[in-house]
């Protein structure tokens, strides 16, 4: 036999299968563009069904004042309707976000859930809801996008970035941005930039493009003058924008989600949640009738006539109210160019100011409302690249990229330090702290005191390079933590700074860890959850985080390793997917394990919060097993019965107490 057969067999599978990626994201881009189109068609022209003109503040401002004030709240109602009633043709599914659908749902999108959101949509757009159209377009191309996954049989991996490419054709065919549209799920749905993510994104976002260039042609979204720098000193200008973008960008996030935080305390039904906020909109339409929709034919508008700096500003302040409240009451929609109209009038203020205090510099107010437009959307989405490409695309002017790309830069730096969410991740925490992500079994289940490890390797901060060296070899570990004589976190060292450190220094004696330690270095406490936990390790690169006793003292007192996370997770996958036990030995990632247990007779009849079950048996509860029903998830609610049997989590000694307890007999998952 040729020993190269097996080779060359090797190679055409690999041949076909990147090709298969691409034809399955070929097929994305013409089905989930497709869909986009239909929808983008009907947001387009459902308002002319309800207001009088071709264009949506023309027809506001041109209604009755009384129409002003019922079609939004009417809308907002009948939008509301359109969910509480879509439940039953969904089977109960509510359906979930596009980053939620990647992140947690293994790239499950349910389409009839979508299209319900869909058709919310198009209701809150014909009656000139306060928010982007662009969110329903992009969810109905992903849960598409999905759908093809699920009928093709595709790995989870590959179906989360067909449900990618989905995403990158609904916002290519919203705001015809076919790069802007790649980068976007690269960028913030993904988070990589590997040519391997890239190559099906720009497929799918090209086809997507093209249908939309054949339907409504080329045109950018926003037509601007051509814009430039009138110096190079205004630079700093720019920079002074970034930063004013970032902190409104902080603003808005703040405003979403304490309307969230109202609308959720008021427990009003959602139909009428989503009335209030459309009443809200409507009497302000009433003075300012541009404050409608998405916010792009204002700022068209803003671009063809100059506008006073006090009617800006008050549309800028007025948008920071209405889409929040219409966000928060539980509107379907997006927030993407709601965030344009932001920057734009930002922006715009901010040039008028700049020129009326020195009108010698010439700032013309134009400019800065197109770069603000691409800072604010940085802060908002933490994603300064694509804000840009974005909106070079939307307006295909090149002239102020440079201070585009500062300022985007700036913005995004300040945001980021201010709040640790974007506003998609911010939607996701927000589901979080409102109880809908419950359930996601054992990492939510979980704290980091029943992983944590005691064994860490330190070192004292004026330990020399050499020394320090030698000691990165005894343990075989990349970090080392550095901790001051009261036993306080002081940092980490990384081994390749070690060496870096000792190649650049004259005398490698005379340089200690402290001058290679890294001060923010992420770290965690016994009582943080391991979502949390996972997030970290996504900001820091490395297989352990320091466990601190807590954040006052910093004392070390142990690490979690993302191996430890990952293994306990993978054992309730297993559980979860098949609903059978282990067919071969698991070995746990510590002393404690998982193990499934009899119910005690005196849990019967009480809910999972009643029985306090962590407090009183020191264990942690990941799944009940109930005869037919399967597998079911604790959640405060839930009530034991008799024959439920427990998939619990801890030191072995607690296990066996409760068996004994439960009247079982052994019945080990994992020994």
């Amino acid at each position: 036999m040729d020993p190269h057969e097996g080779v060359s067999r090797d190679l055409q599978r690999g041949d076909v299968e990147p090709a298969g990626r691409l034809l399955r994201a070929f097929a994305v881009g013409l089905l989930g563009g497709s869909a986009a189109l239909v929808l983008r068609f009907a947001a387009t022209e459902a308002p002319r069904l309800v207001w009088p003109g071709r264009e949506l503040v023309q027809g506001v401002a041109l209604a009755p004042v009384w129409a002003r004030v019922a079609i939004p709240t009417a809308g907002g109602l009948l939008a509301g309707l359109v969910l509480a009633f879509g439940l039953r043709w969904t089977g109960g599914a509510r359906g979930w976000d596009i980053l939620e659908a990647v992140v947690l749902r293994n790239g499950v999108l349910p389409l009839r859930s979508a299209l319900v959101r869909a058709a919310s949509s198009l209701v809150t757009q014909a009656s000139a809801g306060a928010v982007g159209r662009e969110g329903p377009i992009v969810l109905v191309a992903a849960a598409t996008a999905s759908g093809v996954g699920g009928r093709l049989g595709v790995p989870t991996r590959e179906r989360r970035v067909l449900v990618a490419c989905g995403i990158a054709a609904g916002l290519a065919c919203a705001y015809n941005t076919p790069l802007g549209a790649a980068l976007f799920a690269m960028e913030i749905i993904l988070g990589s930039f590997s040519l391997e993510a890239f190559a099906p994104l720009a497929i799918s976002s090209a086809v997507a493009t093209l249908l939309t260039w054949a339907a409504f042609g080329r045109d950018p979204v926003f037509r601007v003058p051509a814009l430039s720098l009138s110096a190079p000193w205004e630079i700093g200008l720019y920079a002074a924008l970034g930063v004013l973008s970032g902190l409104a960008a902080v603003v808005f996030l703040f405003a979403l989600r304490a309307s969230a935080t109202l609308y959720s305390r008021s427990r009003l039904p959602r139909p009428v949640a989503m009335a209030t906020a459309g009443l809200a909109l409507g009497l302000v339409t009433l003075r300012y009738p541009e404050i409608v929709g998405n916010g792009r034919e204002a700022v068209a508008a803003l671009f063809d006539r100059p506008w006073g700096v006090e009617h800006v500003l008050a549309l800028l302040a007025l948008r920071l109210v209405v889409t929040p409240l219409a966000v928060g009451s539980g509107t379907v929609g997006g927030v993407f160019t709601p965030t344009l109209f932001l920057g734009a009038m930002l922006g715009h203020a901010f040039g008028a100011f700049v020129g009326t205090l020195s009108p010698a510099l010439g700032a013309n107010p134009e400019a800065f409302a197109l770069a603000g437009m691409g800072f604010l959307l940085a802060g908002t989405t933490h994603a300064p690249l694509t804000a840009v490409v974005m909106v070079f695309e939307m307006t295909l002017d090149y002239g102020i990229v440079v201070p585009l790309l500062l300022g985007s830069a700036v913005a995004s730096l300040v945001a980021t330090r201010l709040s640790a969410n974007s506003v998609y991740t911010e939607a996701l925490q927000r589901k979080a702290g409102e109880g809908e992500g419950a359930g996601y079994g054992a990492l939510d289940v979980l704290r980091v005191a029943d992983l944590v490890r005691a064994d860490q390797v330190t070192v004292a901060p004026d330990l020399a390079l050499p020394r320090l060296l030698d000691a990165f070899v005894a343990s075989r570990r990349n970090h080392l933590y550095v901790v001051d004589g009261e036993g306080g976190f002081v940092g980490a060292v990384n081994l390749h700074d070690v060496n870096e450190a000792l190649r650049a220094a004259e005398d490698p004696g005379a340089v200690t860890a402290r001058d290679a330690v890294r001060p923010r270095f992420e770290a965690t406490f016994p009582e943080e959850t391991l979502p949390r936990v996972l997030e970290r390790f996504a900001a820091q690169e490395c297989e352990r985080l320091p466990v601190l006793a807590d954040a006052r003292s910093r004392r070390l007192v142990g690490t979690i390793s993302k191996r430890d996370i990952l293994s306990v997770y993978s054992l309730e996958l297993l559980q979860r997917s098949t609903g059978r036990r282990p067919a071969r030995s698991i070995e746990p990632p510590l002393a404690s394990l998982v193990d499934e247990v009899p119910l005690p007779a005196e849990l019967e009849g009480r809910t999972f919060a009643e029985s306090r079950f962590r407090e009183t048996h020191a264990l942690a509860l990941l799944l009940v097993r109930r005869g037919a029903a399967g597998l079911l998830l604790p959640d405060a609610a839930l009530r034991f019965a008799k024959g439920d049997r427990l998939v619990v989590f801890g030191p072995r000694d607690r296990i066996v107490a409760l068996r004994e307890n439960g009247g079982g007999g052994p019945d080990r998952l994992h020994s």
